[in-house]
C-alpha cells in the first residue's frame, strides 16, 4: 500500500509539472546511459580527436557531442538552417561544416526547442522557467529530470547563453538534500550541483532556464 501511495504522489507531481508541456509527435531512440557516459568522460578533457574545440565558448558543442553518443542523428548540411544539426569536422575554423544549431546555444534552442522553420518541437517535452520558479519547483524537477536531459540558461532577452547536460541525481552532502548534477564546458566541469548553480545565478534578475526532456 505504501509503495502504491508513493507512486500516486509521484505521478501527481509529474502531472502538475507537465500540464503545460508541449509534446512532440515523432519518436526517436535515445540511449541516455551512453550520452551520460560520454559527458562524464569528456567534461574535463575535450574530445579533439573527433570534434572541434571552441575555446571559451564550447558548452553547446560539448552537449551536442553527448547527444550523438546517445544515438541522436545528425541532420542536414546547410550550417545556417535551423532545421539542420550536424558537425562534420574537427577543425574549429571550418565553420560551414558545423551547423549553428550545434555550436551556438541560441541556435540549439531553435532546433531542439520550437523550430520556426519546421513549425514543430524536436524534443519530447520542452519547458521554460524563470530561475526563481525553477528553484521553487526544485523538488518537482528532481523527480522529473532524467540524466541525459539538457538545460540551458538565458538572460532578460531570453536568448540562451549556456548549455549543460544532466548526468546524475543523488544526495548532496554540501546542501543536505537530493540534488541534480550536470556536466558542462566553458568552464569544464564534471559534477555541477544544479541546486547551487541556480541559486548562484538567482541574483541576476530576469534569468531564464530552458529544459529539454528527451
Amino acid at each position: 500500500m505504501k509503495n502504491k501511495m508513493f507512486c500516486k504522489l509521484k505521478n501527481s507531481k509529474r502531472r502538475t509539472l507537465l500540464k503545460n508541456n508541449i509534446l512532440r509527435n515523432k519518436r526517436y531512440t535515445y540511449n541516455r546511459e551512453a550520452a551520460v557516459a560520454y559527458a562524464q568522460t569528456y567534461a574535463e578533457v575535450s574530445n579533439t580527436k573527433e570534434y572541434p574545440l571552441y575555446k571559451g565558448n564550447d558548452c553547446t558543442n560539448f552537449v551536442c557531442q553527448a547527444l550523438v553518443a546517445g544515438g541522436m542523428a545528425m541532420v542536414g548540411s546547410d550550417y545556417e538552417k535551423a532545421t539542420a544539426w550536424f558537425c562534420y569536422t574537427k577543425e574549429p575554423s571550418t565553420l560551414k561544416k558545423c551547423s549553428l544549431t550545434w555550436r551556438s546555444a541560441e541556435y540549439f534552442r531553435k532546433y531542439w526547442g520550437y523550430n520556426e522553420d519546421s513549425g514543430s518541437y524536436i524534443v519530447k517535452e520542452y519547458k521554460e522557467f524563470t530561475v526563481e520558479e525553477a528553484i521553487d519547483k526544485f523538488d518537482e524537477l528532481y523527480e522529473y529530470l532524467i540524466p541525459g536531459d539538457v538545460i540551458q540558461y538565458a538572460g532578460k532577452d531570453k536568448k540562451p547563453y549556456h548549455t549543460q547536460i544532466v548526468t546524475s541525481k543523488e544526495f548532496n552532502i554540501a546542501t543536505d538534500k537530493h540534488d541534480i548534477f550536470g556536466a558542462q564546458h566553458s568552464a569544464n566541469r564534471k559534477h555541477v550541483s544544479l541546486h547551487q548553480y541556480w541559486r548562484m545565478i538567482k541574483n541576476g534578475k530576469g534569468q531564464y532556464i530552458y529544459i529539454y526532456h528527451f
